[in-house]
């Protein structure tokens, strides 16, 4: 396979290519078993230019020849945990003390993305540890839904493992910590 270049992009450089972001988002994730319509796209691209005002917000982005291959983005966990988008179902899934036990000051990795044509050729796993590399003490974490074992599937392989539920916690959601975050 091509070499890999990996870039890092701060909250200027990434609102400056947002297009290109959603391109490769739309990519990734109208396809199965995502299966999102152009909504969705237009939402990411609205939530993507908001989270660059994140404080510690980076994107990292994947090329191979020069062609985006895939990009995650990342920021710390700010305190007080955060309300909306899924955070109240992944406090609903840990429980509120734990939440901010695990995932306060943790870097979160929101998007992970990589185009189908390179998926399976390790740039996923690259991207997720070069992103991991920048996170405080190694403590990361990132969701998934149960809806892609595909994804379920990729994120054990890499070493990450599922933060234990609450009891009644839907299943659908999976909050996975990086492999030293304990």
């Amino acid at each position: 396979m091509t070499p890999l270049d990996l870039s890092t992009y701060d909250g200027p450089a990434t609102r400056g290519d947002i297009e290109r972001f959603a391109v490769l988002y739309r990519a990734v994730f109208t396809a199965p078993p995502w299966n999102e319509d152009e909504a969705r796209v237009d939402e990411f691209r609205a939530r993507l230019a908001d989270d660059t005002h994140r404080p510690g917000f980076r994107a990292l982005v994947a090329q191979l020849d020069g062609d985006w291959a895939g990009f995650t983005t990342a920021w710390p966990t700010q305190p007080p945990f955060p309300t909306g988008r899924a955070y109240g179902a992944v406090r609903d899934q840990l429980g509120p003390a734990r939440t901010d036990e695990l995932l306060l000051g943790a870097l979160e990795i929101d998007e992970v993305a990589v185009v189908p044509a390179a998926q399976g050729h390790g740039v996923g796993g690259r991207l997720l540890t070069a992103t991991l590399a920048t996170a405080p003490d190694r403590r990361a974490w990132l969701l998934t839904w149960t809806t892609s074992p595909q994804a379920v599937g990729f994120y054990r392989r890499q070493g990450w493992h599922p933060a234990e539920p609450n009891p009644s916690a839907a299943e659908e959601l999976v909050v996975f910590l990086s492999p030293d975050h304990r």
